[in-house]
């Protein structure tokens, strides 16, 4: 874990940061502070797993892009 700058006692970089820019782990860990913290969590479930939905479609077409390319 990071140390917080003074007067930021319990606030993590993290929870600043757009989904995308983490991975699977942070985002996760980043979700839960921000519940703990008083979000809603249902809204936070739905970010993350429109993110990682994201993220999996974007693998696969990449993966479907470079197999279309060798045959």
């Amino acid at each position: 874990m990071t140390r917080a700058d003074p007067g930021t006692e319990g606030h993590d970089p993290e929870d600043d940061m757009p989904l995308a820019e983490l991975d699977a782990r942070a985002r996760a860990d980043a979700a839960l502070r921000r519940i703990r913290a008083g979000s809603d969590p249902a809204r936070e479930a739905f970010d993350l797993a429109n993110t990682m939905n994201d993220e999996a479609v974007g693998r696969l077409t990449g993966a479907v892009r470079r197999w279309l390319r060798r045959h």
